[in-house]
């Protein structure tokens, strides 16, 4: 009773691992990438605000307070001097009129502001991607695990029959030491999977921020597999792919850049307002105590004729940046291209081959039932049904393997188009078995 009690926790236990969507969730709320592209856009929203600012006005206000101590006063007239306080109080208000360059700094600022929230909606997307890739990774790690475990267990069962079957001479010392090392190589293998599936959940906790160890594992089902055109995809990324969005992006901003270095050749135009007032206590003035009172109004006009010729060169700067960023858009262009072929071929292959991988898992599943039909009757030995269960293991091993490679390069077709969704991420966790 207890037996049976314990098998029903662990399977109620596993039969709630930690789904896509839960992996999903705890990325976006942890994972770094994110939240820094996250704060990259407050940052540029600062920026921006910042730029804005520059246009209004600066108004400054001053009070001072000082006390002066007269020690030592040498004089022919008849003035005789003493300690005094002053008081001065100075408000002013600058307003910029004409400043040229100021408005394309605006530009540029909501150039980078864009140019961050392209990054952040591409940060999310990628997320979804990474789900996919770092639980089909767990799972692939995992299943291995069992495989290894299997091949182990079979390794040690004819190894052990190694030996007697030395000891009556019907094998040769050579055919021994191979089961010997085959027993050997298993266990290696099995330690070397156990480390791999280390591995991986430490790459999902750098992801997600938690590492995952109950997961659930995929079924193998018949998809409906969809057709891309090649050239339709690459005409939908390079409109829609955030790649080439950046890249255009960065091409606008060099040229706010460009604008913004030319205008700083402009004159400006201030217009600043200042009033003043100062007490000076008696004995400071000759006159007894003093107080000034005034104010100004003025029209600064500020023009620049020389400077070293720094500003030449920060313009002739911002043109070389825009021809580079011309040469990244291009780049961009040719690297999306190259990645969806090799992306779109991936996923024509691993059609093909899924399919291919199923008809193999039924005829081992076929070969297996007759196994454990056969060694019922007594036809079969233990070593000739559990080689049959492990061929039987490894091909579903390898069919779910292609059948999540089909799927990731799937998603990435879609990511790479800009098309990935949350929905995706939903549909795929309907494959995995609860």
């Amino acid at each position: 009773m207890k037996k049976i009690f314990l098998l029903f926790l662990l399977a109620t236990f596993n039969a709630h691992g930690t789904s896509l969507i839960e992996l999903y969730d705890r990325a976006l709320q942890h994972n770094i990438d994110l939240s820094q592209k996250s704060l990259d856009l407050d940052i540029a929203n600062e920026v921006l605000e910042q730029t804005q600012s520059s246009v209004f006005p600066d108004i400054k206000f001053t009070a001072r307070a000082s006390e002066t101590t007269i020690e030592r006063y040498k004089s022919s007239g008849s003035y005789n001097p003493s300690n005094f306080d002053r008081d001065t109080y100075n408000l002013s208000i600058k307003q910029p009129i004409f400043h040229l360059y100021v408005f394309d700094e605006i530009k540029k600022s909501k150039s980078i502001l864009l140019e961050n929230k392209i990054r952040q909606i591409d940060s999310e997307s990628i997320i979804i991607l990474e789900s996919i890739r770092h639980y089909f990774n767990l799972i692939k790690q995992k299943n291995l695990l069992s495989l290894n475990q299997l091949k182990k267990e079979l390794n040690y069962v004819r190894y052990q029959n190694s030996k007697t079957l030395l000891e009556s001479g019907n094998i040769t010392l050579q055919d021994y030491e191979n089961y010997k090392n085959d027993f050997n190589r298993s266990k290696i293998d099995l330690e070397i999977s156990k480390d791999n599936l280390i591995e991986t959940k430490n790459q999902v906790y750098m992801f997600s921020g938690k590492e995952l160890n109950d997961i659930n594992d995929i079924k193998l089902i018949n998809l409906d597999h969809e057709t891309f055109n090649t050239n339709e995809i690459i005409l939908e990324a390079n409109l829609n792919n955030s790649s080439i969005k950046l890249a255009k992006q960065n091409i606008k901003k060099s040229r706010h850049e460009i604008a913004s270095q030319k205008s700083r050749h402009y004159p400006t135009i201030d217009l600043i307002a200042e009033y003043d007032y100062v007490d000076i206590t008696q004995g400071g003035s000759q006159f007894g105590a003093t107080t000034q009172e005034d104010s100004s109004i003025s029209l600064v006009l500020n023009f620049p004729i020389y400077n070293g010729g720094f500003q030449t060169s920060k313009t002739r700067e911002a043109r070389l940046k825009y021809q580079k960023a011309r040469l990244d858009y291009a780049a961009a262009k040719r690297s999306i291209r190259s990645d969806l072929i090799d992306t779109l071929n991936d996923f024509n292959t691993n059609k093909k081959l899924y399919d291919l991988s199923r008809d193999v898992v039924e005829s081992y599943l076929k070969s297996y039932q007759s196994a454990q039909l056969g060694y019922e009757r007594g036809i079969y030995t233990d070593t000739q049904l559990l080689e049959t269960k492990i061929k039987y293991h490894t091909s579903v091993h390898d069919s779910k393997n292609i059948m999540m490679d089909y799927l990731f390069s799937k998603m990435k077709l879609y990511y790479l188009q800009d098309k990935i969704s949350l929905s995706e991420l939903r549909k795929i966790n309907t494959y995995l078995i609860w």
